[in-house]
């Protein structure tokens, strides 16, 4: 009877399909995610690891695995699991595409009309009793309409950022490693600094390797309008977050809307959180229940199949191990 490791608590329903398979199924309950430690000493016997954003996979961890087929990571991004660990060792790597790029999408448009038109300080102003009387020059916000969006990084959820774009008549640039076909009337460019200085709004959705990390530093702020919003859901460590502080203390950039920061949770008293001009939701871009219940079953349907010998309807490193994979069927 394979063994099968659920890293944080998961739907009703995900945690019934597992159980319905015959596989031995260990939900880890705690409030907390697992250390590493714990991390460790858990998977010592199990066939399969159902795996969370905060779970860090190294070669560490599945040597401690010996038995371990798959990881099934719940979620699009899998920059917390050593590839190339996995790789070497024949384990499947899976993740949930596609499924979460429309609500990650709405959320990313909703800071950028929440930043734009200032819903993110002006109702606390009106809770402080602070709302005066009419000014034609007081509260003033930014339009959408008719501005321009700069989307770096125009995968599944860029695209659709780029056609929620095009539903508020803006101008839609994008930059992304291949030129595209010119989806919903958006416009390639060739470089990251041009999107920068044409911009109103930045938004990110790359994904996080070593030549994205600190993507957006010092010079890259320096570059952009200073009526420039940024918008960040990918990763964290994609922004320079000192060098962030310092563009919006100092006015280089008008404002900046983060899903996601390093650490996660961010500190409650990192600079960040003292700024107006700062937005940050707790990495929930993802989170509806229709989008998380799906990602769950999703998950559910890789590490089945899995710990049976199948190839997961997801892996994402299939060519990589084919050669070598604990999976035999």
């Amino acid at each position: 009877m394979p063994k099968i490791l659920v890293t944080r608590r998961t739907f009703p329903e995900s945690a019934a399909a597992l159980r319905a398979s015959g596989a031995e199924v260990v939900i880890w309950e705690d409030s907390d995610a697992p250390s590493q430690a714990d991390l460790i000493k858990a998977v010592a016997d199990i066939d399969g690891l159902y795996a969370h954003i905060t779970n860090q996979v190294n070669a560490e961890v599945m040597d401690a695995a010996p038995n371990l087929k798959v990881i099934a990571e719940f979620g699009v991004g899998y920059d917390n699991i050593e590839i190339a660990a996995a790789n070497e060792r024949g384990i499947a790597v899976c993740n949930t595409p596609g499924i979460l790029s429309e609500s990650t999408a709405d959320e990313a448009f909703a800071l950028l009309a929440s930043m734009a038109r200032r819903t993110h300080d002006l109702p606390a102003m009106v809770k402080r009793g602070e709302w005066g009387d009419f000014d034609p020059l007081g509260y003033l916000a930014t339009d959408i309409h008719h501005k321009t969006l700069g989307i770096v990084g125009m995968g599944n959820i860029g695209s659709e950022m780029a056609k929620r774009a095009a539903g508020f008549n803006m101008n839609v640039l994008y930059f992304n490693r291949k030129k595209r076909n010119e989806e919903f009337g958006a416009t390639y460019v060739d470089s990251l600094e041009e999107i920068l200085e044409r911009s109103d709004y930045v938004s990110l959705h790359n994904p996080l390797t070593p030549e994205t990390t600190n993507m957006m530093s010092t010079d890259q702020f320096k570059l952009m309008k200073k009526s420039a919003i940024l918008i960040n859901t990918t990763r964290g460590p994609v922004v320079d977050q000192d060098a962030l502080y310092e563009a919006l203390k100092s006015g280089e950039i008008a404002g900046a809307a983060l899903d996601v920061t390093v650490p996660e949770p961010i500190p409650a008293d990192h600079p960040l959180l003292t700024l107006d001009n700062c937005l940050i939701m707790p990495h929930v871009a993802s989170a509806t229940g229709d989008t998380r219940m799906k990602m769950a079953m999703m998950s559910v349907e890789n590490v089945l199949a899995g710990v049976a010998g199948d190839w997961p309807p997801y892996c994402v490193n299939q060519a990589e191990i084919a050669g070598n994979a604990r999976i035999k069927n």
